[in-house]
């Protein structure tokens, strides 16, 4: 671009493998590596406009009992579960026994046992018997089915006629039926075209309802990209009509794909969403689903609309046992109100029908336990005599001669808590969140944020400017805001980026910044280039920098705690090749010793020419 201050990004991440051959099949989309918190819009540098908002912070978590024995040894793909009574109906996408859309039947009382066609023989049990003219035949997956308006609807995806599925020309639609019992569990769709489609976003499929018992609204949930569009994995909310066959509004993004803080999302799909005490809980698929990666994770979520906050602890649900690649998950009450879940895997050591594989059906009780935050940062005092810890949730703990000066503990965040950043004189800091969102504490003067804007992509990190009097924010996309006497130098908004910016450090000696992102690569604006891993490949992703008191040199450190030195910073030693027991999220320098701080998701703190001061 012809900018002595740009420098760009060369060279991607990687396990010093080349990464795997993937087909074109339902179960992957490709990784963008950010988080997609809007559907639309965007904002320039240091803009005003107003309007978004950003994933709560998760209260949450869950857990799955390990697999047992399937409760159905045949092939039984995308589950969806509902209870009548004591009865218990499992609706799949087509199989040899139900063609189209499969219907499965338990009356023993119980989800754990009992199932089989409806037919009580080996062919015909299916829940869609006759396809409206539009839809391309045997392209029929995902059902999703509930009672409303007095009857019950399942929804359901097919390609259009003329293509094949996973191509990018599914849709979404919705059969009905008056009443389900367990001698004719049919649907009826006579409509002449689809509900839904995206075709600029892959097309549409997964589709899931959900009523929300706090305001007894009807919502369908789904995915766009069936696997046949470089366009990224997303979920997606709308509120449906009075009689459910068709959508009020317009759709709301809920979770997006985002493969550097979730590597496991190479694909998020097959959405169920349940209201769990006071949680909305989102089940999910990822990874690819004919592999043994396959999984089911979940989400904290703000409503049925959304935002969602994925556990950032990874996969609930995972290969082992009998059960391989488990996925399509589907969350349902049982006769005695606890909660389950079913879902579909494969036999161990095949996992694809080409080598004469199904997916069987499984049912696993469900538990809710309250989330411990994660810590997302630390800052050092300038004395290099302690550090601050802060979790998602805002709580900061102090450690040395750190001293507290307040925290965010207890309080509703409308987005998680990304870093804390100490002022120039220590006595005090201030806490950023992914919303752009600016909390002050102590002394830390409050100068403007972007919280509740508009925002193309989340805040990341916050860097003050030498004297404290303004600080800059950085996005994902290299978007610089700047407030106070933080001089605007330049960003990365608006360019193409082969990773997304992680990290933001000032230089104390000129008043510029650099930018850091996941491949190590460095945009330096208004700050002399010192060097970048930009053009190597990397055993993990970089998440966070720290420059050197002079500003003639800068750390990274990597996921795994490796770290990468430039200028005068000088390396001290790093965690890269050991065991962690969680990721590294962030680093810190001693200004006394020249050394630094890594400090790890779950509080632990690893130390390198810097004194110990203890970790949460």
């Amino acid at each position: 671009m012809g900018r002595a201050d740009f420098l760009p990004i060369v060279g991607t991440m990687s396990d010093h493998t080349p990464g795997p051959h993937r087909p074109r099949v339902r179960g992957w989309a490709p990784a963008l590596g950010l988080v997609l918190l809007v559907a639309s819009g965007s904002v320039v540098d240091q803009s005003a406009a107003a309007g978004a908002s950003s994933p709560p912070v998760p209260s949450h978590a869950i857990a799955v009992q390990p697999p047992g024995a399937p409760v159905f040894d045949a092939d039984a793909p995308d589950p969806d579960l509902v209870r009548v009574g004591s009865t218990y109906f499992a609706f799949t996408t087509g199989t040899v026994l139900g063609n189209n859309l499969q219907v499965l039947v338990d009356t023993s009382g119980s989800p754990l046992s009992g199932w089989g066609a409806y037919t009580h023989t080996s062919h015909g049990s299916s829940a869609l018997p006759i396809t409206p003219g539009w839809e391309q035949p045997d392209t029929q997956t995902s059902p999703g089915v509930f009672a409303w308006g007095g009857r019950w609807l399942l929804y359901y995806d097919a390609a259009q006629v003329g293509h094949g599925g996973d191509t990018g020309y599914d849709c979404l639609s919705v059969a009905t039926a008056p009443t389900l019992d367990t001698s004719h569990p049919v649907f009826t769709d006579n409509s002449s075209g689809p509900l839904l489609c995206q075709p600029g976003l892959g097309g549409a499929i997964d589709p899931s309802p959900f009523v929300d018992p706090a305001t007894g609204r009807a919502y369908l949930i789904w995915k766009s990209n069936d696997g046949g569009s470089g366009q990224p994995a997303r979920l997606w909310s709308q509120q449906l009509s009075p009689d459910g066959v068709s959508l009020v509004g317009s759709p709301t993004l809920v979770l997006g794909q985002d493969t550097v803080h979730f590597p496991w999302e190479t694909t998020i799909e097959n959405p169920s969403l349940a209201l769990v005490g006071s949680s909305y809980l989102l089940m999910f698929s990822v990874g690819a689903y004919n592999s043994p990666s396959y999984a089911e994770a979940f989400a904290t979520c703000a409503g049925p609309a959304g935002p969602c906050t994925p556990d950032a602890r990874g996969p609930l649900l995972t290969s082992g046992g009998s059960a391989s690649g488990p996925g399509g998950g589907s969350l349902f009450a049982d006769q005695s109100g606890h909660w389950q879940v079913g879902y579909a895997a494969w036999r161990p050591g095949c996992t694809d029908y080409a080598c004469g594989g199904a997916r069987r059906l499984f049912v696993s009780p469900l538990s809710v336990t309250p989330l411990s935050f994660p810590v997302t940062g630390m800052a050092s005092t300038p004395s290099g005599s302690g550090y601050w810890l802060v979790d998602a949730q805002g709580d900061v703990s102090v450690h040395g001669a750190a001293q507290s000066f307040g925290s965010l503990a207890g309080l509703h965040l409308n987005a998680p808590i990304d870093h804390i950043v100490a002022t120039p004189d220590g006595r005090g800091y201030w806490l950023v969140a992914s919303d752009g969102g600016t909390f002050t504490f102590g002394d830390a003067g409050f100068f403007g944020s972007m919280g509740g804007r508009h925002l193309n992509a989340p805040v990341v990190d916050l860097a003050p400017t030498p004297d404290g009097r303004g600080y800059w924010l950085v996005a994902t996309d290299g978007g610089i805001f700047a407030f106070g006497d933080a001089r605007f130098h330049g960003s990365m908004g608006g360019r193409h980026l082969n990773q997304p910016v992680v990290g933001i450090s000032a230089d104390n000696a000129t008043g510029g910044y650099w930018e850091v992102a996941t491949d190590g690569g460095i945009f330096a604006f208004g700050a002399p280039f010192r060097g970048s891993t930009g053009n190597l490949r990397l055993n993990r992703p970089v998440n966070g920098m720290s420059a050197t008191v002079s500003g003639n040199g800068y750390w990274f450190v990597a996921s795994d705690g490796g770290i990468f030195s430039f200028g005068d910073a000088r390396f001290h030693g790093s965690m890269g090749g050991s065991r962690l027991n969680q990721p590294i999220v962030g680093m810190a320098t001693d200004p006394a010793t020249g050394g630094y701080w890594m400090v790890a998701s779950d509080g632990g703190i690893f130390s390198f020419g810097a004194p110990f001061f203890g970790a949460d």
